[in-house]
């Protein structure tokens, strides 16, 4: 039985028109398990009575945004997630991507560093060296689209109660993709299809994969709506110092991990609020503490609002609390340099 409700779905979308001029777009970013604390934050942002006029999310975050898109009870939302994560299903596919999970004090790397370091040891374990020279993926599309299926319905990304922007890249064009029409669930499988861990998803003459090693937080899309309030959640790691880079493959993926971090950093500025939930101690393949994850993000969350309503005192204020004193208009959209919009 599906947990969504049809005829309630048809109800809520006739309603989203009608928010009021003060919504808020929020920017969920990639982080993998990490991205469970969006839940969190999301509890937190509706506790406060903010309207949620659009969600934008990559990776992880667009699969959390379209959950959070469909269903405006986030309790039944978190229930949902977690079923979900203690289900035979998701512990089989867990068990087959990665075995045991070790414990985080034996994991020392972090972010895209940490899932060289266990991609490696997959392929290792698995003698799948083969595959990786010779099929486009390291894993089949079917691992990663059971739990999509199970999670979201077959829906239109037009059709949803709250609108919601899915963020990845076209490897043939090389730009990077906004999908506000089309299937919900494939917009999702192609901004969580990890780039040679799970296939590229085949979208008209488009060939899209997860932007989230790369560009892992969306503020610059969601600010372009022109909403009242952007709100980044930014479920990323921070750099750390590692002790060596041996061969050629682990210095090109330390300075993927570097630029990854530093661009989130700079896109920071480009949301009046950041939340950023303290789990960039959590492997992005380390879903064994979903509650806790949860916990951590609505309590990031209610903190962030507090301070930003300590600065501002009302959501129609215009100044933004971080440093960036220009507002876009609520009517002026633009795409950035090298963007693509697929919409109606």
């Amino acid at each position: 039985m599906k947990w969504w409700d049809w005829k309630n779905l048809i109800g809520l979308k006739l309603e989203r028109d009608a928010r009021a001029a003060c919504g808020t777009a929020i920017a969920l970013g990639g982080g993998g398990a990490r991205g469970i604390a969006h839940l969190g934050v999301m509890q937190a942002i509706g506790e406060c009575g903010i309207q949620t006029e659009r969600i934008v999310g990559v990776s992880m975050g667009s699969l959390v945004g379209g959950m959070c898109a469909i269903e405006p009870d986030i309790q039944k939302v978190q229930t949902r997630a977690i079923e979900f994560l203690h289900s035979p299903i998701f512990q089989r596919k867990q068990q087959l991507l990665f075995g045991d999970t070790p414990s985080r004090s034996a994991t020392e790397d972090v972010g895209m560093f940490a899932w060289y370091d266990r991609m490696k040891q997959f392929v290792s374990a698995h003698r799948r060296f083969n595959r990786a020279v010779t099929a486009p993926s390291l894993m089949p599309k079917t691992l990663m689209w059971e739990a999509i299926e199970y999670l979201l319905p077959d829906i239109d990304l037009q059709d949803l109660p709250i609108p919601l922007s899915v963020v990845c890249v076209d490897l043939l064009s090389g730009h990077r993709i906004v999908l506000e029409k089309g299937s919900l669930r494939e917009a999702v499988h192609a901004s969580t299809a990890i780039p040679g861990f799970f296939p590229p998803v085949k979208w008209g003459e488009m060939l899209l994969c997860d932007l989230g090693v790369f560009d892992s937080l969306p503020n610059t899309i969601a600010r372009s709506y022109g909403c009242g309030l952007t709100i980044g959640v930014d479920v990323g790691q921070e750099r750390s110092p590692i002790s060596d880079c041996k061969t050629a493959l682990d210095v090109m993926m330390r300075m993927q991990d570097i630029g990854e971090q530093m661009l989130r950093r700079h896109v920071r500025n480009n949301a009046d609020i950041i939340v950023r939930p303290n789990v960039g101690h959590v492997p992005w393949f380390d879903f064994r503490s979903a509650e806790e994850l949860i916990d951590e993000g609505r309590r990031a969350g209610h903190e962030a609002i507090q301070h930003w309503k300590n600065h501002h005192g009302t959501w129609d204020t215009a100044t933004d609390v971080i440093g960036c004193d220009v507002r876009v208009p609520r009517h002026r959209r633009f795409a950035p340099t090298g963007e693509r919009r697929l919409h109606q």
